[in-house]
Formats: structure tokens, C-alpha cells, sequence
């Protein structure tokens, strides 16, 4: 399986830093990209294809932030990896604790989260945006990554990877 790839065209650059296992057909994919001149990191779930085991595909699960506050996301993470182990009681489907908000401006926050499902115990990481109503911050459906305990620190090492894995 290919991990050190570059896709380039006038708008992106990707370059895929490295690929952690994630459960079964599933992994954590940790690429590095440019857009419009920006730098910014992208964590996203990707799965093997049926038809052929070695070609991984996209899901829309995923979080991209920029580069410049990967630092803070990566001691965010570290932070939840040494906290406490959230319970999750019997009769609700999850329960999670803050443990780190990354201001992005004064409307966007990343917030990473430790929680615990019926089954697994998670790191969320997150992005925020201010309501308009009454200035609370409310999650993003869909820019955000649950990893799981049993991979969150090799998705640190693979955060704080600067180029890509060649030898997976």
C-alpha cells in the first residue's frame, strides 16, 4: 500500500504523512496539505476497498486544521491521553469531558474532548463555531474525528511527523 503519495493541481497539494491503524479495514490517515497558500493538517478515517485490499478510500469523517495551531492540538491530545478515563453510565449512549479549547479566531474554536461510548473510550477532536443567537459555541457536525484510546498515540506520532512514512 502506498502511503507517500503527492497529488497536485493549482488549487492543493497532499502529501500523506503516514496511515495508523484504526479497527478492522479502517485507518487513520494523516496528511499534510496546501490550499490557496494556506498549510494545514488533515486527520480523516479511510477504509479499504472490497474489491481491491490495498486501495484505501476517503469517508467523510475527518477534521482539517491549519498547521499553524498543530502544536496545540498535539499537547490537546497528549493533555487527554494523561487525564482521567471518562465513565460512560449504563442508560446513556456516550459522555465526554473538555480538555482543551484551540481559539482559531473569535468565531471558531477546535475544542478536543475525552469521552467513553457502551464500548469505546475516544479522543474527539472538533471544530466550533460561535452561534449567532447568543454567542455559545456549537459543534460541527461534520468537521470532526473520534480516535480511538487503543490509537490516539500513534496518531500523535503521526502528528507530529513532519514528512512522510516511507517505509509503511
Amino acid at each position: 500500500m502506498e502511503t507517500a503519495t503527492a497529488v497536485q493541481n493549482e488549487k492543493t497539494e497532499n502529501v500523506v504523512l503516514c496511515d495508523v491503524p484504526r479497527s478492522g479495514n479502517d485507518v487513520y490517515r494523516i496528511s499534510r496539505n496546501v490550499y490557496k497558500g494556506e498549510r494545514y493538517v488533515d486527520i480523516r478515517i479511510f477504509f479499504r476497498s472490497k474489491a481491491d485490499a490495498a486501495l484505501l478510500v476517503p469517508t467523510t469523517k475527518g477534521v482539517c486544521f491549519p498547521e499553524k495551531i498543530r502544536e496545540d492540538i498535539i499537547a490537546g491530545l497528549i493533555l487527554a491521553r494523561k487525564a482521567p478515563e471518562v465513565e460512560c453510565p449504563k442508560g446513556e449512549q456516550f459522555r465526554s469531558v473538555k480538555i482543551l479549547e484551540v481559539p482559531l479566531s473569535e468565531t471558531e474554536q477546535f475544542r478536543i474532548s475525552k469521552g467513553a461510548g457502551s464500548k469505546n473510550a475516544y479522543v474527539d477532536i472538533r471544530k466550533f463555531f460561535q452561534a449567532q443567537k447568543d454567542g455559545a459555541f456549537v459543534p460541527s457536525k461534520t468537521k470532526g474525528v473520534s480516535i480511538l484510546g487503543a490509537s490516539l498515540d500513534e496518531v500523535i506520532t503521526g502528528l507530529m511527523r513532519t514528512e512522510p512514512d516511507h517505509a509503511a
